[in-house]
């Protein structure tokens, strides 16, 4: 059995994006991220990896891998609002039912490195471990009737509305 994981590089230079590989064996961090922190630490290798597309097994030790399937590295297109994203990147860990992912931060080149435990973990994780991002995404600009004055004057029912509105919007079911 595999230990599957999701190899990122968060490119938050140009287009918010992640460009990610799928990796099928031996992705814990005592093999898969001590080879992406010993061979692949600088920004140029980290790209360079992630836009592999597939990886059968990367080696800890020597840093060589090696594919029996050729694929295309998988991009990911991130919103403008930083927890929508970190969340979209917690998606795509999971949708590659990956136990690990590793994103390389292009900011402060260095790898995070975050287990499957759910996308709400996942999510928290990243949030917390790329706070740093937060200025290089666009801030969703509070609604005149959503500021705190104005939530005060608010129906619990109308308070009960708005939270369903954000809901049904980070779970992709309104835009």
């Amino acid at each position: 059995m595999g230990t599957r994981a999701l190899i990122g590089y968060l490119d938050t230079d140009g287009d918010l994006k992640l460009t990610s590989t799928y990796n099928h064996y031996d992705g814990y961090p005592s093999n898969l991220g001590k080879g992406l922190e010993t061979f692949y630490n600088s920004d140029a290798k980290a790209e360079e990896i992630a836009n592999v597309g597939y990886i059968s097994f990367l080696d800890g030790e020597t840093g060589e891998w090696k594919a029996v399937n050729e694929s295309t590295p998988g991009i990911t297109p991130l919103p403008d609002d930083f927890n929508e994203a970190m969340m979209a990147i917690a998606e795509k860990i999971d949708s590659m039912g990956a136990d690990y992912g590793y994103i390389w931060d292009n900011e402060n080149e260095e790898w995070t490195t975050v287990k499957n435990e759910g996308i709400r973990s996942m999510t928290q994780d990243l949030e917390m471990n790329l706070a740093h991002l937060k200025g290089k995404f666009a801030m969703m600009p509070e609604r005149p009737d959503q500021t705190m004055e104005a939530k005060d004057e608010m129906s619990e029912e109308e308070l009960n509305e708005i939270f369903v509105r954000q809901m049904k919007y980070k779970a992709g079911i309104i835009k």
